[in-house]
């Protein structure tokens, strides 16, 4: 009984620690990601462009891919995957939830796709993504589908609702409680009024 008991919390200790190191492995690269999409330079070599132009990425040649990547197929709603990310790994070690990750991932997918619709529809105009646009080829191709008719129908609410449901997702991909931030806020009230 003592040789199985041991088995067991040892087998728990180390799936335990395999799961804080996928967690912290996700925040290291999600902010490794984030470096790269915030020093993105369109000219720096990439899927179009010829490879002997100097790099000004921060992380070389591979965050000069990886930022291309993500700008030219999300466009600008991108920046907030390394932010999904990085709260996903501190839930995931805090937690100890490996499955947190995939969660995260389904509604980072979501969001990154009515994201890239909102900004290919309304703020089309690209200043440094010149090749799709704010809203990436993923916001070209839906902006061609039936989407474009619904959104047409009524601009206003359209951009309010696409803009609730981006931020509404991205909630739930951090995995954000609502309960616990009206408590904090509450808790913060009732202090300053006492």
């Amino acid at each position: 009984m003592e040789i199985k008991k041991l088995a067991n919390s040892v087998l728990n200790f180390v799936i335990n620690r395999v799961i804080e190191i996928t967690g912290i492995s996700i925040v290291i690269i999600s902010v490794l990601l984030l470096v790269s999409l915030i020093s993105f330079n369109p000219s720096d070599p990439n899927f179009i462009f010829p490879e002997n132009t100097q790099i000004k990425n921060l992380l070389g040649f591979r965050g000069s891919f990886t930022a291309d990547f993500f700008f030219q197929s999300f466009g600008l709603v991108a920046l907030l995957v390394p932010f999904s990310f990085t709260m996903t790994g501190i839930n995931i070690v805090l937690q100890k939830k490996i499955f947190l990750f995939i969660e995260s991932f389904f509604y980072t997918i979501l969001y990154l796709l009515f994201g890239s619709l909102f900004f290919s529809f309304f703020y089309p105009s690209a200043f440094k993504l010149y090749v799709y646009g704010n809203g990436g080829f993923i916001g070209k191709y839906l902006e061609s589908t039936f989407l474009n008719t619904l959104i047409s129908t009524n601009f206003q609410i359209s951009y309010y609702f696409l803009l609730l449901i981006v931020l509404f997702l991205f909630l739930i991909s951090i995995q954000f409680k609502f309960i616990l931030f009206y408590n904090f806020i509450k808790k913060i009230f009732k202090g300053l009024f006492i």
